[in-house]
């Protein structure tokens, strides 16, 4: 009788381990999004975030991007990070951030007058390392391995940090979107 009670209690907690990760419809109904478009304008730059669409299925592709755009005349060169774009992604049902990595810095990059750079989000430099909680270790491991997003409703900060040969800019956009399951009702 205390096996069975043992393996009855074991089973529990392994079913309960998996089903931490899981976000169902019914977790992301009553999230709203505020905004799948955001501009930020300092003297003669112009940097956009923009999510695609508001709300995305499971297992498909998510569409996010930043640009830059230089609004003076000829060209100019900016130096900036691995990255000129940096996204920190938040999915806020379970309070995840994914982390990236910073992998180089002094890169230049050039910008010809009134056309957009654009850089679009991939899942590259994420990493799980340094990660404490062992269901986020899990939900960063499942990230990084699918093409998609798991669902869940997500925040989106990206930041370009450069220098234009004369001043260091720093600028910020947010989105969000939500991520549906499969399968079920919303």
């Amino acid at each position: 009788m205390k096996v069975r009670v043992v393996l009855f209690c074991f089973l529990f907690i392994l079913a309960g381990c998996g089903a931490v990760n899981e976000v169902t419809n019914e977790d992301v109904k009553d999230y709203k999004v505020k905004q799948t478009f955001d501009e930020t304008v300092e003297d003669t730059f112009v940097f956009q975030l923009v999510s695609a669409k508001e709300e995305y299925e499971a297992g498909e592709k998510i569409e996010l991007y930043g640009e830059i755009t230089y609004t003076g005349k000829g060209e100019i060169k900016i130096t900036h990070a691995s990255s000129a774009i940096l996204f920190e992604i938040k999915e806020q049902v379970r309070d995840y951030v994914v982390p990236f990595a910073v992998q180089e810095i002094g890169i230049e990059t050039e910008l010809a007058g009134g056309e957009a750079y654009r850089e679009k989000y991939l899942k590259q430099g994420v990493f799980s390392f340094e990660l404490e909680d062992e269901q986020h270790v899990e939900f960063i491991e499942d990230f990084k391995d699918r093409c998609d997003f798991p669902p869940g409703y997500y925040t989106v900060k990206a930041t370009t940090s450069f220098h234009d040969g004369k001043i260091l800019r720093e600028l910020e956009t947010a989105v969000d979107f939500k991520v549906w399951a499969e399968n079920e009702e919303r």
